[in-house]
């Protein structure tokens, strides 16, 4: 199968503890590339724990599901993602630097259909070229 890996690091103005509270709120995952709108959030404990989402590629609606993987308080979360066309995982570490936050955000993307083998390089490129942008203005959203 056909696969990609993104990263990408930006810094936020702001505490880790700051960023670290956006992590469980629907709306964080929304801002990065690969997921266009968060649908169904589900939450334990205050936790958000998994949620369905929509992603728009080359003028296309895929609906998709993001599932648990690792997550270690206070520092990094992951979510393994899937469409009919991709599937994969999103993954986020935090940092302090003093009252800043170093934001690095994992993108790892493959085929998981007949049809996204052959259209694989053009989602991946569309996936991948985002990155830098929506994790930068999320880092930036914290100074306003």
């Amino acid at each position: 199968m056909p696969e990609e890996k993104f990263t990408y690091t930006s810094i936020a103005e702001v505490p880790i503890g700051t960023v670290w509270a956006a992590m469980d709120q629907p709306d964080t995952w929304a801002s990065i590339s690969g997921i266009d709108r968060v649908r169904e959030p589900r939450f334990e404990d205050g936790r958000l724990v998994g949620f369905a989402f929509d992603t728009n590629v080359a003028g296309r609606a895929y609906a998709g599901i993001a599932t648990p993987g690792n997550r270690v308080e206070g520092e990094s979360i992951s979510w393994r993602i899937q469409n009919s066309e991709i599937k994969g995982t999103v993954a986020v570490e935090l940092q302090p630097l003093d009252q800043k936050t170093k934001i690095e955000v994992a993108l790892h993307v493959e085929s998981n259909g007949m049809m996204s083998r052959m259209f694989f390089p053009v989602i991946a490129s569309v996936v991948g070229s985002g990155l830098p942008r929506t994790v930068d203005e999320f880092a930036a959203g914290f100074d306003s």
